[in-house]
């Protein structure tokens, strides 16, 4: 009897340097901590505590955003139609230093990063 591959969801990330700060976008899976070691020492951050997981898998036809069903109305506005949401770029920080993103979460560590490490939850299902 063989095993099957197990697939583990991705976490991609960009890092970039702004005005002294280290500034972290993730994407993909949310059950990850990032380490961020910088002159001061050494900070955790976590997702945000509230932030939504996808409940379908990625080959589902069902996923989010796929429905015709899920059409503009003129009875409700679709995402991003309006001028009174909040964009990225308008987004606050939180005092933890993470804030959720439409694509997923964005840290933004008061000092540039001497070094990053990603830890994933270690749990795999059979």
């Amino acid at each position: 009897m063989s095993e099957a591959a197990v697939e583990r969801p991705t976490v991609e990330y960009t890092t970039r340097f702004e005005d002294g700060q280290t500034i972290i976008d993730v994407t993909g899976e949310t059950k990850v901590a990032f380490i961020i070691e910088s002159e001061s020492g050494e900070r955790i951050y976590f997702p945000p505590e509230d932030m939504d997981e996808p409940t379908v898998t990625p080959d589902s036809p069902y996923e989010p955003g796929k429905s015709p069903y899920e059409a503009d109305s003129p009875y409700q506005p679709a995402a991003g139609d309006s001028p009174y949401e909040p964009s990225d770029e308008d987004e606050t920080v939180s005092t933890r230093g993470v804030t959720e993103t439409r694509t997923g979460f964005r840290i933004t560590h008061p000092e540039l990063a001497n070094e990053i490490r990603v830890v994933r939850d270690a749990a795999v299902s059979n």
